[in-house]
Order: structure tokens, then sequence, then C-alpha cells
């Protein structure tokens, strides 16, 4: 997926690895797998939003479903 950070840069995560994309659990959600037994990487599920970084000012943007759902700015 692409996507123009509101700084004009442009923010991909179809290179793997990348700088870009985050995955970032709750505390709870993370809880609820070592209750299951997933320990291997690959037996984790993706998270419930997509966190990118915008390396040019920063911003980090989460996604639901290919949408933006919620923006932060860096404070200077």
């Amino acid at each position: 997926m692409r996507f123009v950070c509101r700084c004009g840069n442009m923010l991909t995560n179809q290179l793997d690895p990348n700088d870009t994309e985050y995955y970032v659990y709750s505390d709870r959600e993370w809880s609820e797998f070592e209750k299951k037994g997933w320990i291997y990487f690959l037996d984790v599920p993706y998270p419930q939003y997509d966190v990118w970084k915008c390396e040019k000012c920063d911003r980090i943007y989460l996604f639901k479903e290919n949408k933006v759902v919620k923006v932060y700015k860096a404070e200077e």
C-alpha cells in the first residue's frame, strides 16, 4: 500500500523489511496470545491497527481496514 503523508512524503510498505510499518499490540492483546500459548511469531495474528511512521516528519498514522483512523504529530 502507498499513502501520502500530510507533509507530502510518500509512505509505502511495499518493501520488506521497511522503516514505515510497525507492529503494535496492546498489553491486553499480547496477554491473550500468551494465554493461548502463542510464542512462535508466525502464529501471532496481525494487530488490530496498522501503524505507520513518516520518516520525514515523524507523524504516526493508525489504519484500520486500510483507512486512517488516527494521526499523531510529535511535539517539537
